[in-house]
């Protein structure tokens, strides 16, 4: 069996080593030669737990990266992984509204090679509609065929970063396609990966799946959010309130507070009520988006509450640039440590910014400030500290008290509750985010 990958990047790479493991013969097609270079050098371009030492062990083997997927070779299916990202507004903040060139880009791709008897498999995450009206029309004018004789299937990923190879072969996965041929076909790709496949009725409801599984986490942790800013209204801890109320009993399993972004989460609401007419679902789906996205703005109200307005001296370190930090990874797409990052910068503050696992490279590139690979070094002479994802290595490694010590009223937003345990001199104070509005209650 000969499947084509088009795009080789989280989504992508991760499915064609597993699917490489499991004796299927994948091609895979990427522009970006850096990423070609490191799986040229048996790697990945990202962190992920066990993936490459799958590349190291299948690359030429079952798994090959191609400049162009080859006239000769009879190809089963084409796998298509490549991001619907949000459009940005003209003045270059997040938008609201799907961009599909992507998609239609990786299609146009494949237009030496698709005769219309291969499946194609879209694997991304899209807005309700997005298969049978813009990929199946696009597929019949590229070969010439009608709709109706192509086969399509919507099989969307939900693997989480950090675990992705593991959950590969062991969650259930989701498939669907336009006509029962489609849907063999695709059922005999994934059975070669995972036991259990579960049919959806129609693509529209494997497009629902997936938006669906992410926006109900997104709207779950949207509530713990609002619970936790409620409390501080009354001068209450909102984290502690939601761990009390939580605390063996089982009915109740409120959220703890904290980010909710990445390149899934900042993005998937979005793309559910994109096409869903005005209605009262649509509108309490977007306030539990916009309430997550407004913690950034918070930090950063909270920033100039401590440390005054920007100065020549006023300089914030921020720790954990990643989305997150359990499963570790070093992805910074769609992280709410970045935008706030960049919010303090055009506000007129200087940044230290510092990640366990991000590259280096990827992190100066962002330009939000001066990166630093030793946390104590972030912190020296920063005026404040900002804690912004929940790696396990904050447990064992913060900075230096004897810095800390040395500065007097330095201030620390310990996002996740990770130095609860520590004790620092008088001078440092740590906020969480359950606290941090709690002394303005009136």
């Amino acid at each position: 069996m000969n499947v084509g990958v088009i795009g080789l990047g989280y989504v992508g790479l991760t499915w064609a080593v597993v699917a490489a493991a499991n004796g299927i013969n994948v091609e895979g097609v990427e522009l970006n030669e850096w990423i070609k270079s490191c799986i040229r050098e048996n790697r990945a371009h990202f962190y992920e737990p066990e993936i490459d030492n799958l590349i190291r062990r299948y690359n030429g083997k079952t798994l090959h990266v191609v400049e162009a997927f080859s006239e000769n070779t009879d190809y089963e299916a084409f796998l298509i992984t490549v991001g619907t990202p949000l459009k940005s507004t003209a003045t270059g903040d997040k938008g609201e509204e799907p961009n599909f060139e992507y998609i239609k880009s990786a299609i146009n791709s494949i237009k030496n090679v698709y005769n219309g008897s291969q499946l194609i498999i879209l694997r991304s995450t899209v807005s309700v509609g997005t298969t049978r009206n813009i990929v199946l029309p696009f597929l019949a004018e590229l070969c010439g065929k009608k709709e109706s004789e192509l086969l399509v299937a919507m099989c969307p990923e939900r693997t989480i970063e950090g675990n992705a190879v593991s959950e590969l072969t062991h969650l259930p996965q989701i498939i669907s396609g336009n006509n029962q041929r489609s849907l063999e076909m695709a059922q005999n790709i994934f059975r070669k990966i995972t036991p259990c496949v579960v049919e959806a009725d129609s693509l529209e409801e494997a497009e629902l799946i997936k938006l669906y599984c992410n926006t109900y986490r997104d709207m779950s942790f949207a509530i713990g959010n609002a619970f936790c800013m409620a409390a501080q209204e009354f001068g209450v801890d909102g984290a502690a309130t939601i761990r009390h109320a939580n605390y063996g009993y089982q009915r109740s399993n409120i959220a703890m507070p904290g980010f909710v972004a990445g390149p899934c989460l900042e993005k998937d609401a979005y793309l559910l009520i994109n096409n869903m007419p005005e209605c009262d679902s649509r509108a309490f789906i977007l306030a539990g988006r916009k309430f997550n996205e407004s913690l950034e703005d918070m930090v950063v109200r909270w920033v100039k509450g401590k440390i005054g307005e920007p100065g020549e001296n006023k300089i914030v370190a921020i720790s954990g640039m990643a989305f997150k930090g359990q499963p570790a990874t070093s992805d910074l797409r769609g992280s709410s440590s970045v935008y706030i990052a960049k919010k303090l910068k055009a506000a007129g503050y200087k940044m230290h910014i510092h990640d366990f696992v991000a590259l280096p490279d990827e992190m100066e590139a962002l330009g939000v400030g001066d990166y630093y690979a030793d946390l104590f070094e972030a912190c020296r002479e920063a005026s404040l500290l900002l804690i912004l994802n929940n790696h396990r290595k904050y447990e064992t490694v913060l900075p230096d008290p004897s810095i800390l010590y040395s500065k007097g009223g330095f201030e620390i937003l310990d996002s996740w509750g990770i130095c609860k345990e520590l004790q620092y001199s008088e001078n440092v104070k740590v906020s969480t985010l359950g606290n941090m509005f709690k002394e303005d209650a009136k």
